[in-house]
Protein backbone atom coordinates (compact mmCIF):
# COMPACT_ATOMS: atom_id res chain seq x y z
CA UNK A 1 0.00 0.00 0.00
CA UNK A 2 1.35 3.25 -1.29
CA UNK A 3 -1.04 6.71 -1.10
CA UNK A 4 2.41 8.94 -0.41
CA UNK A 5 3.58 11.19 -0.75
CA UNK A 6 1.65 13.08 1.79
CA UNK A 7 1.05 17.17 2.45
CA UNK A 8 1.43 18.25 5.97
CA UNK A 9 -2.43 18.62 7.18
CA UNK A 10 -1.74 20.94 9.91
CA UNK A 11 -1.56 20.06 13.47
CA UNK A 12 -2.46 16.12 14.90
CA UNK A 13 -6.45 16.21 15.77
CA UNK A 14 -7.09 15.77 18.99
CA UNK A 15 -10.50 16.59 19.29
CA UNK A 16 -13.11 13.16 19.36
CA UNK A 17 -15.83 12.77 16.88
CA UNK A 18 -18.40 9.56 16.73
CA UNK A 19 -17.57 7.40 14.75
CA UNK A 20 -20.57 7.90 12.49
CA UNK A 21 -19.09 11.94 12.39
CA UNK A 22 -17.22 10.99 8.96
CA UNK A 23 -14.19 12.46 11.10
CA UNK A 24 -12.91 8.82 12.30
CA UNK A 25 -13.95 5.49 11.78
CA UNK A 26 -14.94 3.21 14.23
CA UNK A 27 -11.29 2.11 14.68
CA UNK A 28 -9.86 5.56 15.69
CA UNK A 29 -12.83 5.89 17.82
CA UNK A 30 -11.92 3.38 20.39
CA UNK A 31 -8.43 3.76 19.91
CA UNK A 32 -8.89 7.38 20.88
CA UNK A 33 -10.59 5.39 23.82
CA UNK A 34 -7.64 3.23 24.39
CA UNK A 35 -5.70 6.30 24.54
CA UNK A 36 -7.12 8.26 27.25
CA UNK A 37 -7.55 5.28 29.62
CA UNK A 38 -3.88 4.81 29.19
CA UNK A 39 -3.75 9.06 30.12
CA UNK A 40 -6.50 8.48 33.43
CA UNK A 41 -4.66 5.65 34.74
CA UNK A 42 -1.15 6.49 34.58
CA UNK A 43 0.12 3.33 32.68
CA UNK A 44 3.35 2.48 32.69
CA UNK A 45 4.75 2.67 28.73
CA UNK A 46 5.19 -1.16 28.48
CA UNK A 47 2.49 -2.52 30.03
CA UNK A 48 0.96 0.26 27.83
CA UNK A 49 1.97 -1.32 24.71
CA UNK A 50 0.81 -4.72 25.77
CA UNK A 51 -2.86 -3.35 26.47
CA UNK A 52 -3.53 -1.52 23.55
CA UNK A 53 -2.07 -4.80 21.36
CA UNK A 54 -4.72 -6.68 23.79
CA UNK A 55 -7.20 -4.29 22.10
CA UNK A 56 -6.41 -3.73 18.57
CA UNK A 57 -6.04 -7.66 18.50
CA UNK A 58 -9.71 -7.86 19.41
CA UNK A 59 -10.87 -4.98 17.01
CA UNK A 60 -8.79 -6.68 13.67
CA UNK A 61 -9.74 -10.19 14.31
CA UNK A 62 -13.39 -9.07 14.45
CA UNK A 63 -12.67 -7.33 10.98
CA UNK A 64 -10.76 -10.29 9.17
CA UNK A 65 -13.99 -12.80 10.47
CA UNK A 66 -16.36 -10.23 8.33
CA UNK A 67 -13.63 -9.30 5.49
CA UNK A 68 -11.39 -12.41 5.18
CA UNK A 69 -8.85 -10.60 3.35
CA UNK A 70 -6.20 -10.59 6.08
CA UNK A 71 -5.18 -13.49 8.47
CA UNK A 72 -6.77 -13.23 12.20
CA UNK A 73 -4.50 -12.86 15.41
CA UNK A 74 -5.57 -15.90 16.72
CA UNK A 75 -9.84 -16.07 16.05
CA UNK A 76 -10.93 -17.68 12.78
CA UNK A 77 -14.12 -18.25 13.06
CA UNK A 78 -16.21 -16.15 10.91
CA UNK A 79 -18.71 -13.82 12.14
CA UNK A 80 -22.93 -14.53 11.76
CA UNK A 81 -23.89 -13.08 8.59
CA UNK A 82 -25.59 -9.42 8.67
CA UNK A 83 -24.08 -8.00 11.80
CA UNK A 84 -23.39 -4.57 11.20
CA UNK A 85 -19.58 -4.32 11.84
CA UNK A 86 -19.02 -0.95 13.60
CA UNK A 87 -21.06 -2.51 16.43
CA UNK A 88 -18.76 -5.71 16.21
CA UNK A 89 -16.13 -3.23 16.37
CA UNK A 90 -17.97 -2.32 19.41
CA UNK A 91 -18.53 -4.91 21.47
CA UNK A 92 -14.88 -5.95 21.19
CA UNK A 93 -12.90 -2.35 21.84
CA UNK A 94 -15.61 -2.23 25.17
CA UNK A 95 -14.94 -5.37 26.53
CA UNK A 96 -11.27 -5.17 25.75
CA UNK A 97 -10.86 -2.12 27.38
CA UNK A 98 -12.90 -3.38 30.38
CA UNK A 99 -10.35 -6.38 30.89
CA UNK A 100 -7.34 -4.35 30.24
CA UNK A 101 -7.92 -1.24 32.10
CA UNK A 102 -10.49 -3.06 35.07
CA UNK A 103 -8.99 -1.93 37.83
CA UNK A 104 -7.19 1.31 36.82
CA UNK A 105 -10.61 3.46 34.90
CA UNK A 106 -13.95 3.54 35.81
CA UNK A 107 -16.24 1.27 33.49
CA UNK A 108 -18.91 3.92 33.36
CA UNK A 109 -16.19 6.00 31.17
CA UNK A 110 -15.96 2.56 28.63
CA UNK A 111 -20.02 2.35 29.26
CA UNK A 112 -20.36 5.84 28.12
CA UNK A 113 -18.48 5.75 24.80
CA UNK A 114 -20.13 2.44 23.96
CA UNK A 115 -23.78 4.17 24.23
CA UNK A 116 -22.04 7.00 22.22
CA UNK A 117 -20.70 4.78 19.11
CA UNK A 118 -24.15 2.63 19.37
CA UNK A 119 -26.06 5.54 19.06
CA UNK A 120 -25.28 6.16 15.19
CA UNK A 121 -25.64 2.41 14.20
CA UNK A 122 -29.41 0.87 14.10
CA UNK A 123 -31.48 -0.41 16.78
CA UNK A 124 -32.13 -4.14 15.65
CA UNK A 125 -30.09 -8.10 15.41
CA UNK A 126 -27.40 -6.53 12.84
CA UNK A 127 -26.83 -3.88 16.45
CA UNK A 128 -27.22 -6.78 18.93
CA UNK A 129 -25.71 -9.81 17.00
CA UNK A 130 -22.42 -7.58 16.15
CA UNK A 131 -22.35 -6.39 19.78
CA UNK A 132 -22.58 -9.81 21.05
CA UNK A 133 -19.45 -11.01 18.49
CA UNK A 134 -17.33 -8.68 19.03
CA UNK A 135 -17.47 -9.55 22.96
CA UNK A 136 -17.14 -13.27 21.96
CA UNK A 137 -13.71 -12.35 19.79
CA UNK A 138 -12.39 -10.11 22.86
CA UNK A 139 -13.31 -12.48 25.21
CA UNK A 140 -11.13 -14.74 23.47
CA UNK A 141 -8.07 -12.52 22.86
CA UNK A 142 -8.21 -11.92 27.01
CA UNK A 143 -8.21 -15.50 27.56
CA UNK A 144 -5.23 -15.78 25.60
CA UNK A 145 -2.97 -12.64 26.83
CA UNK A 146 -4.32 -13.71 30.48
CA UNK A 147 -1.84 -16.88 29.86
CA UNK A 148 0.98 -14.60 28.56
CA UNK A 149 2.75 -14.11 32.20
CA UNK A 150 1.98 -10.49 33.04
CA UNK A 151 0.17 -11.17 35.82
CA UNK A 152 3.36 -13.14 37.23
CA UNK A 153 5.93 -10.39 38.84
CA UNK A 154 9.55 -10.91 39.95
CA UNK A 155 9.88 -11.19 43.91
CA UNK A 156 13.86 -10.41 43.44
CA UNK A 157 15.83 -6.89 44.04
CA UNK A 158 17.42 -5.59 41.46
CA UNK A 159 19.14 -3.04 42.71
CA UNK A 160 23.03 -3.28 43.42
CA UNK A 161 26.01 -1.74 44.52
CA UNK A 162 28.62 -3.46 41.90
CA UNK A 163 30.03 -0.91 39.73
CA UNK A 164 28.19 -1.02 36.70
CA UNK A 165 24.89 -2.79 37.55
CA UNK A 166 22.08 -0.71 37.79
CA UNK A 167 20.53 0.51 41.54
CA UNK A 168 17.64 2.99 42.58
CA UNK A 169 18.25 6.88 41.54
CA UNK A 170 17.36 9.56 43.68
CA UNK A 171 15.78 11.64 44.37
CA UNK A 172 13.02 8.86 45.31
CA UNK A 173 15.24 5.88 44.73
CA UNK A 174 12.11 3.67 43.08
CA UNK A 175 12.29 -0.27 42.60
CA UNK A 176 12.74 -1.54 39.12
CA UNK A 177 9.22 -1.49 37.34
CA UNK A 178 7.89 -3.88 36.22
CA UNK A 179 10.60 -5.93 35.54
CA UNK A 180 8.33 -9.32 34.84
CA UNK A 181 7.64 -8.13 31.49
CA UNK A 182 10.83 -9.43 30.16
CA UNK A 183 8.81 -12.97 30.46
CA UNK A 184 5.75 -12.12 29.07
CA UNK A 185 4.76 -14.15 25.87
CA UNK A 186 5.12 -11.50 23.05
CA UNK A 187 2.50 -11.06 20.20
CA UNK A 188 4.37 -11.72 16.97
CA UNK A 189 8.13 -12.71 18.27
CA UNK A 190 9.24 -16.15 18.82
CA UNK A 191 10.18 -15.22 22.42
CA UNK A 192 11.70 -11.86 24.69
CA UNK A 193 15.00 -12.40 24.09
CA UNK A 194 14.77 -13.25 19.93
CA UNK A 195 16.10 -9.17 19.10
CA UNK A 196 18.09 -9.24 22.66
CA UNK A 197 20.77 -6.55 21.63
CA UNK A 198 24.23 -7.29 22.00
CA UNK A 199 26.01 -6.34 25.14
CA UNK A 200 26.98 -2.96 25.93
CA UNK A 201 30.41 -1.36 25.96
CA UNK A 202 32.80 -2.71 27.90
CA UNK A 203 32.62 -1.07 31.38
CA UNK A 204 36.61 0.17 30.79
CA UNK A 205 36.45 1.10 26.94
CA UNK A 206 37.03 4.60 25.81
CA UNK A 207 33.38 4.06 24.23
CA UNK A 208 31.93 4.33 27.83
CA UNK A 209 33.97 6.83 28.78
CA UNK A 210 33.43 8.86 25.83
CA UNK A 211 29.46 8.33 25.83
CA UNK A 212 29.21 9.46 29.53
CA UNK A 213 31.12 12.61 28.59
CA UNK A 214 28.53 13.14 26.08
CA UNK A 215 25.79 13.26 28.31
CA UNK A 216 27.72 15.24 31.00
CA UNK A 217 27.68 17.54 28.66
CA UNK A 218 24.48 17.81 27.07
CA UNK A 219 22.30 16.21 29.53
CA UNK A 220 23.10 17.93 32.65
CA UNK A 221 20.17 19.77 34.25
CA UNK A 222 22.06 22.88 34.80
CA UNK A 223 24.84 24.30 32.30
CA UNK A 224 24.71 22.14 29.89
CA UNK A 225 25.64 22.73 25.94
CA UNK A 226 22.41 22.71 24.83
CA UNK A 227 20.20 24.51 22.45
CA UNK A 228 16.87 25.75 23.87
CA UNK A 229 15.20 23.52 21.32
CA UNK A 230 16.75 20.31 22.42
CA UNK A 231 16.24 21.38 26.08
CA UNK A 232 12.33 21.26 24.84
CA UNK A 233 12.74 18.46 22.94
CA UNK A 234 13.03 15.97 26.89
CA UNK A 235 9.30 17.24 28.03
CA UNK A 236 8.19 17.22 24.54
CA UNK A 237 8.94 13.44 24.09
CA UNK A 238 9.22 12.74 28.12
CA UNK A 239 5.47 10.68 27.63
CA UNK A 240 5.66 9.76 31.28
CA UNK A 241 2.91 8.52 33.33
CA UNK A 242 -0.59 10.74 32.89
CA UNK A 243 0.21 11.03 28.93
CA UNK A 244 -0.57 8.65 26.04
CA UNK A 245 3.00 6.92 26.62
CA UNK A 246 5.85 6.77 24.13
CA UNK A 247 3.46 3.97 22.25
CA UNK A 248 0.41 5.79 22.66
CA UNK A 249 2.08 8.87 21.27
CA UNK A 250 2.79 7.32 17.70
CA UNK A 251 -0.60 6.11 18.05
CA UNK A 252 -1.86 9.56 18.05
CA UNK A 253 0.49 10.38 15.18
CA UNK A 254 -0.84 7.16 13.36
CA UNK A 255 -4.35 8.20 13.77
CA UNK A 256 -3.30 12.05 11.78
CA UNK A 257 -2.14 9.81 8.92
CA UNK A 258 -5.09 7.10 8.63
CA UNK A 259 -7.16 10.24 8.65
CA UNK A 260 -5.39 12.15 6.00
CA UNK A 261 -5.25 9.45 4.20
CA UNK A 262 -8.86 8.49 4.64
CA UNK A 263 -7.71 4.90 5.39
CA UNK A 264 -10.94 2.57 6.04
CA UNK A 265 -12.15 0.45 8.68
CA UNK A 266 -10.70 -2.50 7.93
CA UNK A 267 -7.64 -1.00 7.04
CA UNK A 268 -7.52 1.42 9.56
CA UNK A 269 -7.79 -1.66 12.14
CA UNK A 270 -4.63 -3.27 10.24
CA UNK A 271 -2.72 -0.50 10.58
CA UNK A 272 -3.20 -0.45 14.27
CA UNK A 273 -2.65 -4.00 14.98
CA UNK A 274 0.20 -4.03 13.54
CA UNK A 275 1.78 -1.06 15.43
CA UNK A 276 0.84 -1.41 18.40
CA UNK A 277 2.03 -5.29 17.93
CA UNK A 278 5.55 -3.99 16.97
CA UNK A 279 5.15 -1.68 20.07
CA UNK A 280 3.92 -4.53 22.76
CA UNK A 281 6.81 -6.62 21.32
CA UNK A 282 9.44 -3.69 21.09
CA UNK A 283 8.70 -3.26 24.69
CA UNK A 284 9.11 -6.59 25.59
CA UNK A 285 12.50 -7.14 23.58
CA UNK A 286 13.68 -4.13 25.50
CA UNK A 287 12.71 -5.23 28.87
CA UNK A 288 14.18 -8.37 28.02
CA UNK A 289 17.62 -6.60 27.51
CA UNK A 290 16.94 -3.67 30.04
CA UNK A 291 16.86 -7.02 33.08
CA UNK A 292 19.10 -9.17 31.10
CA UNK A 293 22.28 -6.15 31.02
CA UNK A 294 20.88 -4.26 34.16
CA UNK A 295 23.70 -1.51 33.12
CA UNK A 296 23.61 1.37 35.67
CA UNK A 297 21.88 4.95 34.41
CA UNK A 298 24.37 7.55 33.28
CA UNK A 299 24.19 9.90 36.14
CA UNK A 300 25.21 6.93 38.70
CA UNK A 301 28.03 6.18 36.31
CA UNK A 302 29.50 9.93 36.13
CA UNK A 303 28.89 10.19 40.35
CA UNK A 304 30.59 7.51 41.17
CA UNK A 305 34.33 8.83 41.70
CA UNK A 306 35.56 4.71 42.44
CA UNK A 307 34.52 4.19 38.81
CA UNK A 308 38.08 5.93 37.74
CA UNK A 309 39.71 2.93 38.95
CA UNK A 310 38.41 0.53 36.74
CA UNK A 311 38.47 2.92 33.35
CA UNK A 312 40.88 5.60 33.27
CA UNK A 313 39.45 7.54 30.58
CA UNK A 314 36.48 8.51 32.87
CA UNK A 315 36.31 11.61 34.13
CA UNK A 316 33.63 12.41 37.01
CA UNK A 317 31.35 14.15 38.15
CA UNK A 318 29.68 13.94 41.45
CA UNK A 319 27.12 16.70 41.22
CA UNK A 320 25.74 15.53 38.21
CA UNK A 321 22.11 16.14 37.83
CA UNK A 322 20.06 14.99 34.74
CA UNK A 323 17.98 17.32 33.48
CA UNK A 324 15.30 14.29 33.16
CA UNK A 325 14.80 12.00 36.45
CA UNK A 326 15.76 8.84 35.73
CA UNK A 327 13.08 6.23 35.34
CA UNK A 328 13.28 2.97 37.51
CA UNK A 329 14.78 0.71 35.37
CA UNK A 330 18.63 -0.21 33.87
CA UNK A 331 19.86 2.09 31.54
CA UNK A 332 20.54 -0.41 28.18
CA UNK A 333 18.99 -0.10 25.97
CA UNK A 334 16.54 3.12 25.52
CA UNK A 335 12.81 1.80 25.32
CA UNK A 336 11.69 5.21 24.04
CA UNK A 337 14.08 4.55 21.35
CA UNK A 338 12.69 0.97 20.78
CA UNK A 339 9.42 2.10 20.69
CA UNK A 340 9.94 4.52 18.35
CA UNK A 341 12.21 2.72 15.81
CA UNK A 342 9.15 0.05 16.26
CA UNK A 343 6.54 2.25 15.10
CA UNK A 344 7.96 4.44 12.98
CA UNK A 345 9.46 1.76 10.54
CA UNK A 346 6.15 0.15 11.27
CA UNK A 347 4.48 3.05 9.63
CA UNK A 348 7.01 3.43 6.77
CA UNK A 349 6.75 -0.46 6.11
CA UNK A 350 2.73 0.07 5.93
CA UNK A 351 2.39 3.19 3.89
CA UNK A 352 5.89 2.44 1.50
CA UNK A 353 8.16 5.11 2.64
CA UNK A 354 9.96 6.99 4.88
CA UNK A 355 9.05 10.63 3.49
CA UNK A 356 6.02 11.45 5.55
CA UNK A 357 5.45 14.83 6.52
CA UNK A 358 3.56 15.03 9.89
CA UNK A 359 2.79 17.39 12.83
CA UNK A 360 2.57 16.56 16.34
CA UNK A 361 1.51 17.63 19.79
CA UNK A 362 2.53 16.73 23.26
CA UNK A 363 0.63 15.05 26.07
CA UNK A 364 4.22 16.21 28.10
CA UNK A 365 4.58 19.90 26.69
CA UNK A 366 1.07 21.22 25.96
CA UNK A 367 0.66 24.07 23.37
CA UNK A 368 4.01 22.73 21.66
CA UNK A 369 4.08 21.31 17.82
CA UNK A 370 6.62 20.53 16.03
CA UNK A 371 6.99 18.86 12.37
CA UNK A 372 9.02 16.52 10.70
CA UNK A 373 9.34 16.26 6.92
CA UNK A 374 10.15 11.89 7.59
CA UNK A 375 8.97 9.62 10.11
CA UNK A 376 12.66 8.36 10.68
CA UNK A 377 13.76 12.24 11.09
CA UNK A 378 11.40 12.42 14.17
CA UNK A 379 12.25 8.72 15.35
CA UNK A 380 16.03 10.14 15.92
CA UNK A 381 15.02 13.20 17.57
CA UNK A 382 13.20 10.60 20.37
CA UNK A 383 16.15 9.37 20.66
CA UNK A 384 18.05 12.10 21.26
CA UNK A 385 15.83 13.52 23.10
CA UNK A 386 16.77 11.17 26.14
CA UNK A 387 20.25 12.04 26.12
CA UNK A 388 19.57 15.66 26.19
CA UNK A 389 17.53 14.35 28.85
CA UNK A 390 20.97 12.97 30.78
CA UNK A 391 18.97 9.48 31.07
CA UNK A 392 20.72 7.43 28.33
CA UNK A 393 24.28 7.51 26.61
CA UNK A 394 24.39 6.96 22.75
CA UNK A 395 24.59 3.32 22.53
CA UNK A 396 21.24 2.69 24.75
CA UNK A 397 19.46 5.05 21.82
CA UNK A 398 21.66 3.28 18.83
CA UNK A 399 20.71 -0.57 19.85
CA UNK A 400 17.07 0.41 21.34
CA UNK A 401 16.73 1.99 17.68
CA UNK A 402 17.92 -1.27 16.11
CA UNK A 403 15.93 -3.61 17.80
CA UNK A 404 12.60 -1.53 17.10
CA UNK A 405 13.37 -1.52 13.51
CA UNK A 406 14.12 -5.15 13.37
CA UNK A 407 10.72 -6.15 15.26
CA UNK A 408 8.72 -4.08 13.34
CA UNK A 409 10.25 -5.77 10.26
CA UNK A 410 9.31 -8.88 11.51
CA UNK A 411 5.91 -7.90 12.75
CA UNK A 412 4.87 -6.66 9.35
CA UNK A 413 6.46 -10.02 7.43
CA UNK A 414 4.90 -12.05 9.54
CA UNK A 415 1.15 -11.05 11.22
CA UNK A 416 -2.22 -10.51 9.52
CA UNK A 417 -0.90 -11.54 5.98
CA UNK A 418 -2.81 -11.33 3.14
CA UNK A 419 -5.25 -14.27 2.35
CA UNK A 420 -4.10 -15.81 -0.93
CA UNK A 421 -7.16 -16.16 -2.99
Amino acid sequence: MNKFPLIVAGCVMLALASPGSGADNAVLYWNEQALNATRLSRTPPPLAAIRLASVHAAIFDVVSSVTHTHAPWLSREPAPEGIDLDAAIAGAAYTALKGAWAEAVNARNFETALTQALATIPDGPAETEGVAWGRKVAELVLAKRAQAGLDRPLAESFSSEKMGEWRETPPQFRPALLPHVKNVTPFVMKSPDQFRAPPPPALDSKQCADELAEIARIGARDGSDRTEYQTLAAPFWSDDLGTATPPGHWNVIAQDLARRQGLSTPESARLFALLNFACADAGICVWDTKFHYRTWRPETALRDEAYKAINPHVVSHPEFIPLMQSPPFPSYISGHSGFSAAASRLLERYFGTDDIEFTTTSDGLPGAVRTFKKLSEARDEIGMSRLWGGIHVMADNVQGQACGVKIADWVFDNALQPVKP
